[in-house]
């Protein structure tokens, strides 16, 4: 990321930003070990009147500190984790996307939670602080929650089908991400559902690939769970 700041002292700046780096690098030194601070003067770019662009004319102090403020006080990364799932995120939201426009900063975050009471609250979070620091906030995009259930008669019976025709015990798995299972436990709130499917590697690129041996396996066992669902 980069930024343009606007100060009088330079030296000072620019103590401040390597102090800034080493504050990081001991901070992320484990999960982020190349992150890193720089700065470095450069001439002020002038104003309409010079004919430079909007979008490159430094904002003023009260618009500043404003999105200071929000940038500081926004919630960001692990919120709340699974009290039924032992490491299971269960709520978190991040700052993907911060763009700056000629009379606007836009901050886009992605939200997740398996609990739909906690996205609504992190929702309402986002959208008063942006109302104190005098912006707004829309929602799009909107994923439905899908809450993990103690207990389950249609994962037993998977269970019980898989173990029969593996040999083996399955690896059931909860994970932090959206799921087409969520869209329809939103309709139907009492729906027993559970998700699963063929092997696939390199999956949201260019190289997903579909292992064909795979599919014959899943399709005996949804076919059997099905009969013995009747």
């Amino acid at each position: 990321a980069s930024a343009t700041l606007v100060a009088e002292d330079v030296p000072a700046v620019l103590a401040a930003a390597a102090k800034l780096g080493g504050v990081f690098q001991a901070e992320y030194r484990v999960t982020d070990s190349g992150v890193f601070v720089s700065a470095a003067p450069a001439a002020a770019e002038g104003t309409p009147m010079d004919g430079v662009p909007a979008a490159r004319i430094p904002m003023d102090g009260p618009s500043t500190a404003r999105v200071v403020s929000f940038l500081t006080c926004a919630p960001n990364g692990v919120q709340t984790m699974s009290a039924d799932i032992a490491g299971l995120v269960q709520t978190s939201l991040n700052l993907g996307i911060l763009e700056t426009e000629a009379d606007s900063v836009t901050a886009s975050f992605c939200l997740r939670s398996s609990v739909e009471s906690e996205k609504e609250m992190m929702v309402r979070r986002l959208e008063h602080l942006s109302a104190l620091c005098g912006g707004t906030a829309r929602v799009w995009g909107d994923y439905p929650a899908w809450a993990y259930r103690p207990q389950s008669p249609l994962r037993d019976l998977v269970t019980q089908v898989y173990r029969e025709q593996y040999g083996s015990e399955p690896r059931i798995e909860a994970i932090h991400a959206g799921l087409e299972c969520g869209l329809f436990a939103g309709k139907l709130p009492d729906l027993d559902c559970v998700s699963l499917g063929p092997d696939l590697t390199e999956i949201h690129t260019t190289r997903e690939r579909m292992h064909i041996a795979s599919v014959g396996r899943v399709w005996n066992m949804v076919t059997e769970v099905l009969r013995r669902m009747k």
